[in-house]
């Protein structure tokens, strides 16, 4: 569950500063992109979300968003021995946000949960990955994924470091999307613009082994490094109300994109659009954008 917080700046150590709002959303990386997903298949295919929650008055809420909005909650683990997770977003006048979690439930995903997601891939047409979760979790789930040809996209965010990831963690993902700060962490090099992007990226694939690298770059759009598709893709214009959820909305709507049989080039732009939609409203989940919106800011720019 996401607890955000509007406000001019942040509080200097032993200040007390007033900020302007606070309001929940539900969260958590997976959770969003399930929705995002969901939101955009609208119906065309299942999206099933893998987790665990506690037995609180968040998970309950979380569940029944979640499921409201298409999202198969049944593999969804209950654990009365911990909180479900939480997130403490801090949101400037800008629309940068500033992310505090505390993972829970997610913390303890396990045997139980990669099971869950092994079962469900047989059907699949993409796995779905971030790194909120313990590692050994999602590769598990990943390297099942890999033998069944299932197509593995990770967003590598929050970015951890090299002795935190499994050696051959990576060779098990098909499509990469950092952004700019998780870009720096993977390439060992500061992103700070389109032609820095390009050389990252190309350090990613080369080191990581992963066959698409493609970094988003907020207002500037997107650098993808792959074998058929190269190069910087402009993004849409919208006026910014808050940032956290991009990544996730761009996530969530990629997979299903691919899943729908896209080509990389028009999976992106679609992707792209949902994310622009998503910084142009408030919240996190419920800023995530429907399937007519997507498509109408696509066609618009085309």
């Amino acid at each position: 569950m996401d607890l955000i917080v509007e406000t001019e700046r942040l509080a200097r150590a032993g200040e007390t500063f007033v900020c302007d709002r606070l309001y929940t959303s539900g969260g958590g990386k997976a959770g969003n992109q399930a929705v995002a997903a969901a939101r955009f298949a609208d119906g065309i295919n299942e999206v099933k979300m893998i987790g665990r929650v506690g037995s609180d008055s968040f998970g309950q809420e979380l569940q029944t968003f979640m499921s409201e909005q298409g999202v198969n909650m049944n593999d969804v683990t209950n654990d009365p021995e911990i909180e479900t997770g939480v997130a403490i977003i801090f949101i400037d006048p800008t629309g940068e946000n500033y992310v505090h979690a505390i993972y829970g439930g997610n913390g303890k995903c396990g045997e139980a949960e990669s099971s869950k997601a092994i079962e469900s891939l047989t059907n699949a047409g993409v796995l779905l990955v971030q790194q909120e979760i313990p590692t050994p979790c999602s590769l598990a789930t990943m390297r099942e994924a890999k033998r069944l040809n299932v197509p593995v996209v990770l967003d590598p965010a929050p970015a951890k470091s090299s002795d935190e990831i499994p050696e051959g963690f990576y060779q098990h993902v098909d499509i990469i999307t950092p952004n700019a700060w998780e870009a720096e962490a993977l390439a060992g090099m500061p992103v700070s613009d389109i032609a820095s992007a390009e050389k990252a990226a190309n350090i990613i694939r080369e080191r990581l082994g992963c066959d698409c690298v493609i970094i988003t770059l907020a207002g500037d759009g997107v650098f993808v490094t792959s074998e058929n598709l190269n190069g910087h893709i402009e993004p849409f214009e919208v006026n910014a109300v808050a940032t956290v959820a991009a990544g996730d909305a761009f996530a969530g709507v990629l997979g299903q994109a691919i899943t729908e049989g896209h080509d990389l080039e028009f999976a992106i732009r679609l992707a792209m659009a949902a994310g622009a939609l998503c910084v142009s409203r408030p919240g996190t989940q419920s800023a995530m954008p429907n399937r007519a919106e997507v498509m109408a800011m696509v066609s618009d720019q085309n």
